[in-house]
C-alpha cells in the first residue's frame, strides 16, 4: 500500500512517501481502503517531534480519522459488507491507502453525507460536539463566543452551536473568513486582529456577555476578553494552546461573577467511551441533515503531505485540508 509515514519527526518535509506493507485486520477488526482524510493540527504537533509523548515507531504513520470502503473483516465481526462505506479513527493511522479500525468504532454513513465531511467526522466533528454539547454544555437560546472559527474544528463548532439552537458569535482574521463564517451560520463575527474582542462581545449582547466561550488560542489578551465578556456564572472551554500554555487568571473576576474555566481534553476514558457511542450517531445525523458540513480550504493527494502539514502550521486554511489516495 502507499502510505506518507515519518521515520523521524522534525519539519514538515520529514515525509516520506512510498510502499509499506499491506494490513490484515484481526479479530474484531475491519480493513478499511481509504476513500479520504484530514490532517488535524494534533497531527503536526506528533511529526514535529516536540512534544516528548508522542512517539512514532517508525515507519509511522499519522492521520486521526477517515472515510473509506470495507476491504476485509477480521474474525468475529459481523453487520459490515465489503465495500461498504464507513467512518473511523484507525488504529494504524489515516495517512495510508489502507488502515485498521477497530469495528466497534467504526460506523456506516448515510449516501447524503460527501466524502468531505466524513473524513473530519470522527475526530474534528467529535471534538466539537463533546465540546459544544458535553463541556460547553449548550442549550437552545444561549449565545457563544467560538475563537479560530475558521478553524476545522471551531468552523464545525459554529455549525453544531446552530443546531443547537445558539446564537453564535465567531472570532477570525480577515473579511473573507468572517464572510465565510457568516455564510455557514455565525451571526456576529468580530476580526481578531483589527477589534477590541471584549469591546465587541459588549457590544454585541447589549453589555449583558456570552453564556459560554470555547477557544484553542490560549493568548492572555484573548484569554482577558472572553472570561470578561461571559455572563456571571458563565463557561470559558478551553481546548488547545496554540499562542501559549500559560495564562494569568484574575481570580476576583472568577470567584465574583461564579465564571467556569474548563478543560477541553482529556478525562475518564470510561465516560470518553460512553459518550462517543451515544454522540455519534447524533453527529452522523446533523450530517445527513446537512446541519453540519466539513469546510474544505483545498484537497490534496497522500504525496504532497508535507505542503498540507505547512498549510496547517501557517494557519493559511480556511477550514480542513482533505487528503485523498491520489
Amino acid at each position: 500500500m502507499k502510505a506518507a509515514y515519518l521515520d523521524i519527526t522534525g519539519e514538515p518535509d520529514v515525509f516520506m512517501y512510498g510502499d509499506l506493507p499491506d494490513l490484515t485486520p484481526g479479530a474484531g477488526e475491519i480493513l478499511v481502503r481509504l476513500i479520504a482524510t484530514n490532517v488535524n493540527h494534533v497531527d503536526t504537533v506528533w511529526r514535529s517531534g516536540v512534544r516528548p509523548y508522542f512517539k512514532i515507531s517508525p515507519p509511522h504513520v499519522l492521520g486521526l480519522e477517515l472515510t473509506g470502503a470495507v476491504a476485509a473483516l477480521g474474525s468475529g465481526v459481523s453487520g459490515f459488507a465489503i465495500g461498504e462505506r464507513v467512518v473511523a479513527s484507525p488504529k494504524s493511522g489515516s495517512y495510508a491507502e489502507l488502515a485498521i479500525c477497530d469495528a466497534s468504532r467504526t460506523y456506516r454513513i448515510p449516501d447524503a453525507i460527501s466524502n468531505e465531511t466524513a473524513a473530519c467526522l470522527t475526530s474534528t466533528g467529535a471534538t466539537a460536539y463533546r465540546l459544544a454539547v458535553h463541556r460547553a454544555q449548550l442549550r437552545a437560546g444561549q449565545t457563544v463566543v467560538i475563537t479560530a472559527g475558521a478553524s476545522g474544528t471551531g468552523s464545525t463548532l459554529v455549525q453544531i452551536a446552530r443546531a443547537i439552537g445558539c446564537r453564535v458569535i465567531a472570532t477570525a482574521g480577515g473579511a473573507k473568513k468572517r464572510e465565510i463564517l457568516e455564510g455557514i451560520g455565525a451571526d456576529a463575527t468580530i476580526d481578531h486582529y483589527e477589534e477590541d474582542v471584549e469591546k465587541r462581545i459588549s457590544e454585541l449582547t447589549d453589555g449583558l456577555g456570552v453564556d459560554a466561550a470555547i477557544d484553542p488560542v490560549s493568548s492572555q489578551p484573548l484569554f482577558e476578553a472572553l472570561t470578561n465578556g461571559l455572563k456571571p456564572g458563565g463557561r470559558l472551554v478551553i481546548y488547545g494552546n496554540i499562542v501559549s500554555s500559560e495564562v494569568q487568571l484574575n481570580i476576583r473576576t472568577l470567584f465574583s461573577k461564579g465564571i467556569e474555566v474548563i478543560g477541553g481534553q482529556g478525562g475518564d476514558q470510561r465516560v470518553l467511551s460512553l459518550d462517543r457511542q451515544i454522540d455519534m450517531p447524533r453527529l452522523i445525523e446533523l450530517a445527513r441533515l446537512g446541519a453540519v458540513k466539513t469546510l474544505v480550504d483545498r484537497t490534496l493527494p497522500l504525496r504532497d503531505m508535507a505542503m498540507a502539514h505547512r498549510l496547517v502550521e501557517d494557519h493559511a486554511l480556511v477550514g480542513k485540508v482533505i487528503i485523498t489516495p491520489e
